[in-house]
């Protein structure tokens, strides 16, 4: 009974955090090493640059290198729970926002899995901005 009771507590926690109206964008993406996925937030009148690849795949562990405005991360992720998303900061919070939003615009890349024949990864990208943007999405080398 207390195994249920666990159960019940926990997906009551966590679904909310994984619905799909959770996020105000979403987008899958499988790329090959050393290719680049280029995405621009558009918030008011500025331009946002975000771009993300791999480099190495050992061991379950993913090497990438993230870029967003001119900051440079190496994050290393895994397909385990906890090790497997890396948050970026985005644009500061609107002066008028509600104080139900507390937290400023954020985006989370998930490393979902690796495909050994195809060399291939696959990431989501989630991104909560309370409706301040739009996002657009290319693709190719730097």
């Amino acid at each position: 009974m207390s195994r249920a009771l666990l159960a019940a507590v926990v997906s009551i926690f966590l679904s909310p955090l994984f619905a799909a109206g959770e996020w105000d964008h979403s987008a899958a993406f499988s790329l090959k090493k050393d290719s680049w996925q280029k995405i621009q937030i558009r918030e008011g009148g500025r331009i946002h640059n975000l771009k993300f690849l791999w480099t190495l795949y050992k061991n379950g562990a993913l090497v990438m290198h993230v870029n967003y405005e001119k900051r440079t991360f190496q994050p290393i992720l895994y397909t385990k729970y906890g090790l497997d998303t890396f948050k970026i900061g985005l644009f500061a919070k609107a002066a008028d926002a509600s104080k139900k939003q507390m937290e400023r615009p954020y985006a989370l890349i998930v490393f979902k899995a690796f495909d050994e024949k195809k060399k291939r990864a696959y990431l989501d990208l989630k991104i909560k901005d309370y409706g301040m943007s739009e996002i657009f999405y290319t693709e190719g080398k730097k």
